[in-house]
């Protein structure tokens, strides 16, 4: 069962991405429609995948390498399609269903090439909790950080007075920035919650708070502090547009450094591999 699953989900979020990015295009309605029909029924058969997983390891699957970016692959399509109702927009999906796919193709490779025993300081709720909120949390920010990318372009072409491909493609700026705020808001409440989760975890497993030698407990802390600066700078200063939209992509590139790249040049630091 769960072989044949591995094989239809990523076959599923391939055909969305493919007709997200034909809407992209020529911006037909039907194929919109049909891309979020398949998007959803991929990710309806990725939770009984999960669900499946869980049941079979006898705990939440984000405990290696496979099952972060498959959960990760998971929690974007929620964020997204949240995103997708809401502003009445597929454009981002041109670029967020690919993301999918490739994160859930890399995870079914993967998927039980080699069983690794869960350390007894990983069967923690705190660690669950705080694993699965720091994965929300950067599933938010790369929404995020892909309106950001749009808002750019789309600006460049307006600044400049060539109202050419994204102009034509793209939502308004308004509702670009809108999402951009969204998704940050989101992330940044789930970030929030992840370093609750492993202060408390720290606490429980070495009688202290925080472990500041710890590469990735620091670097996800400096991105909390922009994120927070982020939404301070729009609350209080009114930022908006462009410099929001720069502090996203800039708190996003830190995300992806504290995440999987520490795990590579780090190992035995907070690694997955592990």
């Amino acid at each position: 069962m769960q072989i044949l699953l591995r094989i239809f989900i990523p076959l599923l979020y391939a055909a969305a991405a493919a007709l997200y990015a034909a809407n992209f295009q020529e911006r037909r309605d039907r194929i919109g429609r049909t891309a979020t029909t398949l998007l959803v029924a991929g990710w309806a058969l990725h939770t009984g995948l999960l669900g499946i997983r869980a049941i079979s390891i006898g705990h939440v699957p984000i405990m290696n390498t496979p099952e972060v970016l498959s959960t990760c692959a998971w929690l974007m399509v929620i964020v997204y399609a949240y995103l997708e109702f809401s502003a009445k927009d597929r454009a981002l999906g041109a670029l967020v269903a690919p993301i999918v796919t490739v994160l859930h193709a890399f995870a079914s490779a993967e998927f039980g090439q080699s069983e690794v025993p869960v350390h007894l300081l990983s069967r923690s709720r705190w660690f669950e909790a705080h694993v699965f909120s720091n994965i929300l949390a950067y599933t938010a920010f790369s929404i995020s950080w892909v309106s950001s990318i749009m808002y750019v372009f789309l600006l460049g072409e307006i600044q400049t007075k060539h109202l050419g491909f994204f102009y034509k493609r793209l939502p308004p700026l308004q509702t670009l920035d809108q999402i951009n705020n969204r998704a940050a808001s989101f992330g940044f409440a789930f970030l929030t919650l992840g370093l609750a989760a492993s202060s408390a975890w720290i606490h429980q497993i070495r009688g202290q708070f925080w472990v500041w030698n710890e590469p990735a407990f620091a670097g996800a802390l400096v991105a909390w502090v922009i994120y927070a600066g982020h939404l301070c700078a729009r609350a209080v200063a009114g930022w908006r547009g462009k410099r929001a939209a720069f502090l996203s992509i800039v708190g996003f590139t830190l995300v992806l450094f504290t995440f999987p790249v520490v795990g590579i040049f780090f190992p035995g630091r907070h690694s997955f591999a592990n």
